[in-house]
């Protein structure tokens, strides 16, 4: 088993402390924020006029403008629909500045977000809506024959107007102090993994597994007010919300909002606004290098973040020639990490490391075991298993083999950790290859894949 805390520097690390939250012990960062709308007041205190979020439609919002709309829904939300602490609102929202206010509205009055993909297809989100118990509804006009049948409370929104927010006038509306604000073990976000319905399994996330999730990546990758960041992957998932959206809320850096993801959309954005941070998968990155003789030199692209699968070496050494000035950060997380679990300490592009998912934040342990169980030495491959702060210690309304008695969380993965910490991914429980006695991780055989030039553009 490795610590994460013996791998991080005393600035990192400032402030660890033992905590007790939700009837456990952990290790985490002293005087965090309770949840995300203190966040955005205490940017309101701070720089009220920076501009917070950029919406689809160019629209500029600044944190001032965010506090203001999020402290008006959420008062109409406790007056006309007697929303409060522990009720669930879901969310059936593409990339918007509607999303995010929700989300602070829920925040102020302590109720549980459930984002539900909207790349699913109606018997996919009914099925979740039942199986979550939502008490409110807000979702965007194009999916709303899907749920007005079985749900009272609906709040529309419509991504093609200009100025798209909800279906009702929050000018009539003022903030209201709330007497319970959610605290760090209040549960924020109610997060169904990937799979078919009936499988699907509802991530309970708590506020104290955001708040360190994001103060680790604050301090790890060196994200402050100066930097500005697009969000083009989905809001709905731990990278879009967490590691994208609420991070970069605490460092009152700007967000420019994607509805999708285009590569020229994308790389135009960067070069015209002067992004400076970018998180996203292999593929997308994939996508983008086809695209670079159109954007040859992107100066402000200093950071990148890219997590959700492997990145062979070869094309994280081909971003770095074509954006000599970025940092290449590899990640690895679940939904049941609230997005990260171990991060690159530096430059994996200049580094000997590189094909590492880097070590394991503060407050986080792993360990590699066999299919018994018992723990493998280093560089000995078996299945990855987390435990910290920012791991959940519970599925919604399920029972689960995947979270020992001890709070191990198996997550499915097959890797090994080598002699300095780094842990190597190298392929999913469930997809490797048995042939005649030898291991086929499909990883290498998807790393072989994206070698094949125009083919990822094929499939995506």
């Amino acid at each position: 088993m490795i610590s994460g805390s013996n791998y991080w520097n005393e600035t990192i690390n400032k402030n660890l402390t033992m905590k007790r939250l939700n009837n456990k012990e952990y290790q985490t960062f002293d005087n965090m924020n309770q949840n995300m709308y203190q966040v955005l007041k205490k940017n309101v205190n701070e720089a009220p006029h920076k501009i917070g979020v950029v919406d689809t439609n160019g629209e500029n919002y600044t944190y001032d403008e965010l506090l203001d709309l999020a402290d008006k829904l959420s008062s109409y939300l406790i007056k006309e629909l007697q929303i409060e602490k522990g009720k669930h609102i879901g969310l059936l929202l593409y990339n918007s500045v509607e999303f995010i206010i929700a989300f602070l509205a829920a925040q102020k009055l302590g109720a549980v977000i459930v984002p539900f993909p909207t790349k699913y297809k109606e018997p996919e989100i009914v099925s979740l809506v039942e199986k979550s118990h939502c008490d409110l509804l807000i979702v965007d006009k194009a999916f709303h024959s899907w749920v007005q049948k079985n749900n009272d409370n609906v709040i529309l929104c419509d991504s093609q107007q200009k100025k798209n927010l909800f279906d009702i006038d929050l000018n009539e509306y003022e903030a209201i102090e709330t007497s319970e604000i959610g605290s760090l073990e209040d549960v924020a976000i109610l997060m169904f993994t990937s799979g078919t319905t009936s499988h699907s399994k509802g991530v309970v996330i708590r506020n104290f597994n955001i708040q360190h999730a994001i103060t680790s990546y604050h301090r790890i990758l060196d994200v402050d007010e100066k930097d500005s960041t697009i969000l083009a992957i989905p809001i709905y998932n731990v990278t879009g919300l967490i590691a994208t959206v609420s991070l970069f809320l605490k460092c009152k850096g700007t967000i420019h909002i994607h509805k999708f993801f285009d590569p020229k959309q994308v790389l135009s954005d960067i070069q015209e606004h002067g992004i400076s941070f970018y998180h996203a998968s292999p593929t997308i990155f994939t996508l983008m290098l086809e695209e670079m003789k159109s954007f040859s030199k992107l100066p402000s692209l200093t950071k990148i973040a890219c997590g959700g699968a492997n990145m062979p070496a070869e094309q994280i050494k081909e971003l770095k020639e074509w954006l000599p000035n970025m940092e290449f950060r590899t990640i690895y997380g679940l939904s049941e990490t609230a997005s990260p679990a171990t991060i690159f300490p530096t430059d994996a592009s200049q580094s000997h490391h590189i094909g590492s998912s880097g070590q394991p934040i503060p407050g986080l342990s792993i360990k590699i075991v066999d299919d018994f169980e018992n723990e493998l030495p280093v560089c000995q491959t078996g299945e990855i298993l987390l435990k910290g702060t920012n791991v959940i210690a519970a599925y919604y309304n399920q029972q689960s083999d995947l979270i020992t008695d001890d709070n191990w969380l198996k997550t499915g993965d097959i890797g090994y950790i080598n002699k300095d910490g780094y842990l190597y991914v190298v392929d999913r429980k469930k997809d490797l290859i048995n042939r005649g006695g030898e291991k086929i991780y499909s990883m290498d055989v998807e790393n072989v894949i994206r070698q094949i030039g125009g083919l990822m553009k094929l499939l995506s």
